[in-house]
């Protein structure tokens, strides 16, 4: 089974388009910091996310890093924390959207992926219908880069995938 940590913003945007579930069905659990929590439960999250954050199912772990160093201070507490928490537990993966959190991840050697690799894996696993969440999530606040969005939408699309709804 892996070991999966994960930041806010996946979280906050699969359950926007009513796709959360796709997390525990991909991996059967997911390790959060305490910060991604308060994050989803923080006042001006939409009532949704603050409503699954204050009865988290019991496939989330909310599990704190022993600690967060200084040269990770230019990106925000929760992708901090997950990074940090991903490297201290040897996670197989951690789920992050920001570009320059993705970047850092991937320089302590962890393997990063986002809402969109997200989406596309759970669509080759028929979870759910990729081009209908994708619609979905571009509907929400989520900053989808177009070329990250093509990109995703190319490799989805390969023909060993054998699937292109």
């Amino acid at each position: 089974m892996a070991v999966v940590v994960s930041d806010t913003t996946p979280i906050h945007y699969l359950i926007l388009v009513g796709q959360v579930s796709i997390l525990e069905k991909l991996y059967a659990n997911i390790i959060i910091p305490p910060a991604v929590l308060s994050e989803l439960r923080h006042a001006s999250a939409p009532p949704p996310i603050s409503a699954w954050a204050f009865r988290t199912p019991a496939w989330i772990t909310v599990t704190a890093p022993a600690s967060i160093p200084s040269e990770l201070n230019g990106l925000g507490l929760g992708e901090r924390q997950a990074i940090v928490l991903a490297k201290e537990i040897g996670a197989d993966l951690i789920l992050l959207d920001d570009k320059v959190a993705r970047r850092v991840a991937e320089g302590r050697s962890l393997k990063a992926k986002g809402t969109m690799g997200l989406v596309a894996d759970a669509a080759r696993a028929n979870l759910l219908n990729f081009v209908e969440t994708i619609e979905q999530l571009q509907r929400t606040s989520m900053h989808l880069d177009q070329n990250i969005v093509d990109q995703i939408i190319r490799e989805y699309r390969r023909p060993q995938h054998g699937n292109t709804h």
